[in-house]
């Protein structure tokens, strides 16, 4: 499913449609969550709503296009950090087999750096689907599930994705996926 989303505001940034702009390095607020999207780009505002939100920035390369998604998701309580990633884990290895996505490499790791459960997870496949002048092109992800402090039926999810063409080699991903995992602030409900 998340990939849906993320495929779907790629064709949306891509459309001539225009989007409320959402400048980076300003604190988005959501219920129970807030983050700050990165500061050198230009985010259109592709979907907002209470439990999820989608934001997306061209890159510096005109091919290149990057993804903010974030929701939050009703869960079942857990004993212990452990359990909470094998959760995050199987959720992840779920997602549809197709054959469009091939995996080149992911981790998936409790994340010691936050005072909440964390699981942090970063990957990058092969996707055949958008090619964008090569045979495939590159789609990287970098993002978390947290459980919220104030309530622990709530994961948070959000993840900064990156699709580039094949040749196109970027060490962003990480700087600027760390600053959004980074910037990332829960609340209470209202």
């Amino acid at each position: 499913m998340r990939k849906a989303i993320l495929l779907f505001s790629l064709l949306l940034l891509s459309s001539c449609v225009s989007l409320p702009q959402y400048p980076g390095g300003q604190r988005i607020n959501l219920a129970g969550y807030s983050f700050v999207p990165p500061a050198d780009k230009q985010w259109s505002m592709l979907m907002m709503s209470t439990y999820q939100t989608v934001l997306a920035a061209k890159g510096n390369n005109p091919k290149e296009t990057f993804v903010i998604a974030a929701q939050i998701i009703q869960i079942s309580t857990f004993t212990d950090k452990d359990e909470f990633l094998k959760y995050v884990q199987k959720g992840r290895a779920a997602e549809p087999q197709t054959g469009r996505f091939e995996l080149i490499r992911n981790s998936e790791i409790l994340d010691s750096g936050r005072m909440e459960t964390c699981v942090k997870h970063i990957a990058v496949s092969k996707d055949y689907g958008a090619k964008r002048g090569g045979l495939y092109t590159i789609f990287e992800t970098y993002g978390m599930n947290c459980i919220h402090p104030n309530n622990p039926k709530i994961d948070v999810f959000i993840e900064l994705s990156r699709k580039a063409p094949m040749e196109s080699q970027s060490d962003e991903l990480d700087k600027i996926g760390q600053e959004l995992l980074d910037s990332v602030k829960f609340s209470e409900f209202h």
